[in-house]
């Protein structure tokens, strides 16, 4: 598959919960899709202006494409998630439960299998104040589109169906 094409059938995928934001600069740094979700879930009592309880979860994805895809990439693609926009876009207050990042490797020529030891065995959570101000935990999936592969960490196993190449 193409990687415009792919890009495109990710895209559509997301569509309908997401807000995209295509090939934009994101913390300073080039990602082919942006994506973010914000979700205020609210308990009321009786009527909807007595809210008893509520929390904010909050998604994000980031889609780049590597061409020549090595070890050291992976590893900046990593630190551009945990220091640049988990600190630009995870706010952790009060109402915050979670925060999730995922991040997606677009490789059109093919993964090696010291990436794919890396990508397998990737798992990183951060707690803010004991969980009550919430936490984010990190998601790392690559995609092969020379093999048609997906290789997801060890938390980010629910987006399988997502990154998939084929419906």
């Amino acid at each position: 598959m193409e990687t415009q094409g792919y890009l495109e059938l990710l895209c559509d995928r997301l569509r309908a919960h997401f807000d995209i934001e295509r090939e934009t600069v994101v913390s300073g740094d080039d990602v082919d899709i942006f994506a973010k979700c914000h979700i205020k879930h609210l308990w009321t009592f009786l009527t909807p202006r007595d809210v008893i309880d509520s929390y904010e979860t909050n998604e994000y994805f980031v889609v780049k494409v590597f061409e020549r895809l090595s070890l050291e990439e992976i590893i900046f693609f990593d630190s551009l998630l945990k220091q640049k926009i988990m600190k630009d876009y995870v706010r952790p207050k009060d109402g915050h439960k979670c925060s999730i990042i995922n991040g997606v490797i677009v490789a059109p020529n093919g993964i090696s299998d010291e990436i794919e030891k890396y990508v397998r065995s990737y798992s990183y959570e951060k707690t803010f104040l004991f969980s009550l101000r919430g936490w984010c935990r990190i998601n790392l999936a690559a995609v092969d589109l020379k093999n048609g592969n997906v290789i997801l960490s060890k938390k980010g196993r629910n987006l399988e169906k997502l990154l998939k190449l084929q419906l």
